[in-house]
């Protein structure tokens, strides 16, 4: 089956965790393709089918959207990235509270029985305080809450970085899905020219019935891809506006093409920059950090807080006695602070480990990424050097054995060059798609350090393509 014989998993695991669910919607090799060019290597009756017209009824792609701008479409329009940064905003907004004193207490009393007595009348007691916990505290729930809020910010940078990457994988999908829509197009217009030729041939006894019926089989075939593909194409339409919080049946623009040359990093480079800039690394560093003060103020609680009180009480006999100052100071336990002191150790232990963790399948889902990467790039550069020049002699033989269509050759050997030379453009495509893919891949684990330009804004100005 020429477009969904070669269906392939991407094994990358860090990719796989970014597109959980979408590479089950459009197999790559099912969406992918390229179509031939007509040129000099080229003659007779394959350069005139190869340039001629597309079926009625088929609409040659008109690009429309580029990866860069359903990037930006669906990081300005997802909701998930909105209630993940209300979540970092209450976190920023709880930083001035944390160092902020407790509110001073007032309190009054009276005694009622009084109202109205021969020497005193009414007598009142009147009290003010104010809670100051010990030095430092305050800077350290400052500190902690600074330290939370930098955390949450780096999870929404890293939602924000998913999302690209999702984006730019959907995206390449939906380039395939149309490509291969054109390439199904030309495969029927040309063996449609082909059994046209065989019908000739028949009809004047150079070729057997069998030629007629090869390339009716052919046909159906094509016809029963197409209709796959283009239940491709819809379920594949819907992802994409999904992300974009659009209705599932809103249009989407056909895209452009996919880049052709994007340098990749050495592998030292891009462990550079993933531990500089991975924002799941960040965050933890964010966490501990948090939690490492969480321990201090564990500890500040074995400290006492010290409260100062000053009132006025009528009921004293003599006025210089009504009025009063003072001084209140808890007694620490030790029962109730050493729990919360063990928590607050196991908590950070906690972040500790996962840092670990997260370092490690990071910079192994990194190499595993970069492989795929550079074996697609030798993949590409193998296809266009030697391949792809290889299976245009075997066309332009095949084609030179059947005469020129006079019917008298091989019209299998015919119909498998073509079938040959789509498969062969089809696994170059799906190549470059690889190749893209796993960029996008690492642009995650990289912090964004490929496509910088869309990692940092919140919004974005302007439009691209």
């Amino acid at each position: 089956m020429l477009l969904f014989h070669f269906v392939r998993r991407f094994t990358t695991s860090a990719l796989a965790m970014l597109l959980s669910g979408v590479m089950a919607v459009v197999p790559l090799a099912q969406a992918a393709g390229a179509h031939p060019e007509a040129g000099p290597e080229m003659s007779g009756a394959w350069r005139g089918v190869i340039a001629g017209k597309v079926p009625e009824g088929t609409t040659r792609v008109t690009p429309g959207l580029s990866a860069d701008r359903l990037v930006q479409r669906v990081l300005q329009r997802n909701p998930s990235i909105e209630a993940m940064q209300a979540a970092a905003d209450a976190a920023s907004a709880r930083i001035e509270s944390a160092g902020a004193l407790d509110d001073p207490m007032v309190s009054y009393v009276v005694a009622p029985n009084t109202a109205g007595g021969p020497r005193q009348g009414l007598n009142q007691n009147a009290q003010i305080s104010q809670k100051f916990p010990w030095p430092g505290t305050l800077a350290l729930r400052s500190r902690m809450a600074a330290a939370e809020a930098e955390s949450a910010d780096q999870q929404v940078a890293d939602l924000r970085l998913r999302l690209a990457a999702l984006a730019r994988s959907v995206y390449a999908q939906w380039y395939y899905v149309h490509r291969a829509l054109a390439i199904n197009a030309e495969n029927t217009t040309l063996v449609t020219h082909l059994r046209a030729v065989a019908e000739t041939a028949y009809a004047t006894g150079q070729a057997p019935q069998q030629d007629v019926l090869q390339a009716e089989v052919e046909l159906v075939r094509l016809s029963n891809q197409e209709i796959e593909l283009r239940r491709l194409r819809h379920t594949l339409r819907a992802k994409i506006n999904g992300l974009q919080n659009l209705d599932p049946e809103s249009d989407v623009p056909a895209p452009y093409d996919l880049p052709r040359e994007i340098p990749l990093s050495t592998e030292a480079a891009l462990q550079d920059a993933a531990l500089a800039h991975y924002p799941l690394l960040q965050s933890l560093d964010a966490r501990i950090a948090a939690s490492s003060d969480r321990v201090d103020l564990a500890h500040k609680n074995y400290l006492p807080n010290v409260t100062l009180l000053a009132g006025y009480n009528s009921l004293m006999d003599l006025p210089a006695k009504r009025l009063t100052v003072g001084v209140a100071i808890n007694i620490p336990f030790g029962g109730n602070h050493r729990g919360e002191v063990s928590e607050a150790n196991a908590r950070l232990h906690e972040s500790e480990a996962k840092l670990a963790d997260v370092r490690n399948q990071l910079l192994s889902d990194l190499a595993q990424t970069r492989a795929t990467a550079v074996q697609a790039v030798a993949t590409i550069q193998l296809y266009d050097d030697k391949l792809l020049p290889v299976i245009r002699l075997n066309m332009q033989a095949a084609e030179a054995d059947y005469s020129g269509g006079s019917g008298t050759g091989d019209f299998l050997k015919l119909i498998t060059a073509q079938q040959q030379y789509l498969t062969a453009e089809l696994e170059l495509a799906r190549a470059r798609a690889d190749f893209f893919i796993q960029l996008a891949s690492l642009n995650y684990q990289t912090g964004g350090s490929i496509w910088p330009h869309l990692a940092d804004s919140r919004t974005f100005k302007g439009s691209t393509p």
